[in-house]
């Protein structure tokens, strides 16, 4: 087999290799209206579980440092 053939395009051909842009479809427009005020709800969510988890993680590294602190002096 020969592994470096590399076929030619026909010079005849019109054909462009650009696209013309698509439209986004009217449903897409709708559900991204329909769920735009869940959606921030929803982040608002996952933010005050992430601010949460962190608070919480973030007590006994400080405590820990604290106490190190305290062994050190």
């Amino acid at each position: 087999m020969d592994y470096n053939f590399q076929a030619t395009g026909d010079p005849k051909s019109s054909s462009s290799n650009v696209y013309p842009a698509k439209k986004s479809p009217p449903f897409h427009r709708l559900s991204s209206e329909f769920f735009g005020a869940e959606e921030s709800r929803h982040h608002l969510v996952e933010f005050s579980a992430f601010t949460v988890l962190g608070l919480i993680t973030a007590w006994p590294i400080m405590s820990m440092l604290i106490a190190v602190t305290r062994l050190v002096y």
